[in-house]
């Protein structure tokens, strides 16, 4: 097929950050994929005695040290235990526990602390209106909180920095630590040195927003502290900053997560992107998704019994406390997903025409496990105020009548739609994500094609109908009838359209092959698999010791070298590229030069005058003509032999009149000489190689010599005697008074240096 030379296609997903869509109920990968929220998974089974508990009456107490040791309260028998993080053996705190009131002893403890800045246990004591610092380890109290004065008897107070029956405990990033006063029915903060900070509570109750707070968390959202407070008689969760001050969410009002959701909440905990909150009505753990727009994404998969405690450990695991004797439970992160997952364009689509014809729609979906499924929804208008609305926050956003659902069954996961309609300027586009639970659907990207040459065009034109055909966009035809339905005129051509599109689909990964077919032969580009056939098409044998890189080096090189074969510049690289050597290549044939009279340098105006008085002759050119040293004698007649003048007989031969001047190159033609030096050439296996090479790559007429450059004087080859060297005896002996210079023509006189061959060293002869 003929394409258009401008770009008919947008890609949807730029940059791997979906930043023209919205999305709910997904997360992106790193790679920039969208897929559904992970949601936890228990790990094991609840036992019966935690199936059959009811709720509980407060909240407990989980704290999960560095260590991964597990630390957990037990209201009933005023103890604290914990889970070894090495043999997962469960036992209870030495040394704590027993008679109320004494320091280290607890009257129904509740909420438990794992500070990361003193590594310490926080437990609130709340019988005994206080809450107490440990180093587990060896059991030694640090400090108490509400009721300092460890001799005084613990009694409940109002007073700022006083307690009341305390229950959960919190702690954010910067080490400040909330206690949630249950009996005073407030939420104090001591910062990290230990200080109350008490505007944080009268910031919190100017915001009207809490009347009975039963538990509290935090966390750091987007960079920011954001501090949850759940409220009971209401039953949601409000959001306040490090500083007291409510969140206002996008209805200016103050944000609330999970009103009409939660039932009978308690057990809150969070992270950076989700919020978990226990429902003990409904038995269940909830999952908001955090951000401008808080969502309910899903139930934590496997566990159903009373919630009484939440808490998160460094590897993003979530516990719960069921309130009873039991040991708390394991939840895993992401090993199970969200129900549903919505996306859609936050603005319509739009190109720099006009209005263009919206034909197809392809979704690189990069999984879609069993029982997982993915369907595409799309509209087009002329107006933007057109388009179809999206309820952000709604277990369902996508209700709006305009989103057109494919004239298919639901979960058929379709990649491939054909959009198809009027020509329209814009578009809208939304997906949603559903699956058991168990696995997700993977969305990598998603293409659209517009006023793109289709199958239909090469059909007669009686099948065309230019009522809403790829031709009558410009037209300025309206779009009554929405992408992927049939207009009220019975528009046969979009049913061609489609009819068609169904074998431009089938055919596309064929077409793409055929347009893709020239990076195949893009040394960089070609698949690793296509290298070795990309080579035969150029003569090449690869060598199995190359690596991938150099491969494709050579691959790209040789192209352009093949259009320089027969020249030495050729030769030269190639020995470089295959070999690896840097060789010098000489052709005699480029330094002869023949020997001839130098011209005289009188010039005579007639044959009388150049033998008169003061005709001397000056020669010139002599510089240019010296035998030996610039120029050699022609090894024969440039024109042969010639009878009675140049033929000799059993020493001559005849040549046409074409061949004029052969014979003064036949000892220097088609040959030439490859020198190396022995650096190059140390391993044994390189020499034969470039041989090999030489062979292999020289023009078949000529002959070449390989030349092996030694590291001493070689006459003929580093050393040229009357050019660059002299053969000669001892330098002179320096004389007073003679026009000498002493270290260039003369030496100081002395015993003879030693010289090889003639003399031995430390017997007759010395270093000079």
């Amino acid at each position: 097929m003929t394409e258009s030379t401008q770009p008919q296609y947008l890609y949807l997903n730029r940059d791997g950050n979906w930043s023209d869509f919205q999305c709910q109920g997904l997360t992106r990968c790193a790679d920039g994929s969208l897929e559904l929220i992970p949601l936890p998974q228990l790990n094991g089974t609840v036992p019966q005695s935690i199936q059959s508990a009811g709720a509980p009456a407060g909240p407990s107490g989980i704290a999960v040290a560095y260590d991964g040791t597990v630390y957990f309260s037990d209201s009933a028998c005023n103890t604290i235990r914990e889970i070894s993080g090495c043999d997962e053996t469960v036992c209870a705190l030495p040394c704590l526990g027993g008679e109320k009131g004494k320091p280290g002893r607890f009257d129904a403890p509740r909420g438990l602390l794992w500070a990361k800045n003193r590594q310490a246990l926080f437990v609130s004591d709340g019988g005994n209106h206080r809450v107490q610092i440990f180093d587990p380890r060896s059991g030694q109290l640090l400090g108490i909180i509400g009721n300092p004065d460890p001799g005084s008897t613990p009694t409940p107070s109002s007073a700022p920095g006083k307690l009341n029956t305390p229950w959960s405990l919190a702690a954010d990033a910067e080490g400040s630590v909330y206690v949630l006063d249950y009996g005073n029915a407030r939420v104090q903060k001591w910062n990290a040195v230990g200080d109350l900070v008490s505007t944080f509570w009268e910031n919190v109750e100017a915001s009207h927003c809490l009347s009975e707070p039963v538990d509290v968390c935090a966390a750091e959202v987007s960079g920011a502290i954001r501090v949850f407070i759940v409220q009971g008689s209401t039953p949601q969760v409000f959001v306040f900053d490090a500083y007291g001050n409510s969140i206002a969410g996008a209805d200016g009002k103050p944000l609330s997560i999970g009103a009409g959701k939660l039932q009978s909440p308690m057990g809150v905990a969070a992270n950076g992107t989700d919020l978990y909150i226990g429902d003990n009505n409904a038995r269940r753990i909830f999952q908001f998704s955090l951000g401008a727009a808080p969502a309910f994404v899903g139930e934590a998969r496997g566990y159903e019994g009373p919630v009484a405690a939440l808490c998160l450990d460094p590897k993003g695991n979530l516990w719960v406390h069921a309130g009873t004797a039991d040991a708390p439970l394991q939840l895993l992160a992401g090993k199970a997903y969200a129900a549903k997952g919505f996306l859609w364009t936050k603005q319509p689509i739009r190109t720099e025409r006009p209005k263009v014809e919206w034909q197809r729609l392809q979704a690189e979906i990069r999984r879609l496990p069993q029982n997982a499924h993915l369907d595409f929804l799309v509209y087009t208008a002329d107006s933007a105020a057109d388009g179809p609305k999206a309820q952000a926050g709604s277990d369902d956003p996508l209700t709006d009548a305009k989103w057109r659902q494919t004239p298919l069954p639901p979960s058929t996961d379709l990649d491939d739609l054909y959009v198809g309609g009027c020509p329209a300027t814009y578009l809208w586009v939304a997906a949603q994500f559903s699956g058991d639970g168990t696995g997700t659907p993977v969305l990598a990207q998603i293409r659209v094609e517009f006023d793109r040459d289709g199958y239909v065009d090469y059909l007669p034109a009686i099948y065309r109908n230019e009522t809403c055909s790829p031709r009558a966009s410009a037209l300025g035809k309206g779009n009554s009838a929405r992408a992927g339905t049939t207009s009220a005129s019975g528009n046969q051509n979009d049913f061609l359209l489609r009819f068609l599109a169904l074998f431009e689909s089938l055919y596309s990964d064929v077409e793409g092959e055929i347009r893709g077919f020239p990076a195949l032969f893009d040394a960089r580009a070609t698949p690793k698999a296509f290298l070795a056939w990309l080579a035969e098409w150029l003569g090449l044998e690869l060598d199995e010791s190359w690596n991938d890189a150099k491969q494709r080096e050579i691959l790209a090189e040789i192209f352009r070298l093949y259009g320089q074969r027969g020249t030495t510049a050729y030769l030269r690289e190639v020995l470089k590229l295959f070999g690896g050597v840097d060789a010098v290549i000489e052709e005699p044939i480029m330094q002869a030069a023949w020997w001839a009279l130098p011209s005289t340098g009188t010039a005579s105006c007639c044959d009388d005058c150049a033998g008169g008085a003061g005709s001397t002759p000056t020669w010139q050119g002599a510089q240019n003509s010296l035998l030996g040293f610039t120029t050699m004698l022609a090894p024969a007649q440039p024109q042969g032999a010639v009878v009675g003048t140049t033929a000799v007989l059993d020493q001559s031969h005849l040549i046409t009149v074409d061949e004029f001047g052969l014979p003064l190159f036949s000892d220097v033609a088609y040959q030439f000489s490859v020198l190396l030096y022995r650096g190059q050439v140390m391993c044994p296996e390189i020499l034969p190689k470039i041989r090999a090479l030489l062979d292999q790559e020289k023009p078949a007429h000529t002959l070449c010599q390989l030349c092996i450059v030694e590291p001493r004087m070689r006459v003929g080859y580093q050393s040229r005697i009357g050019i660059d060297a002299v053969v000669g005896g001892p330098s002179r002996s320096l004389s007073l008074g003679s026009e000498q210079t002493l270290g260039e023509d003369t030496v100081l006189a002395g015993p003879v240096a030693t010289r090889l061959g003639q003399s031995r060293l430390g017997l007759s002869t010395r270093l000079g």
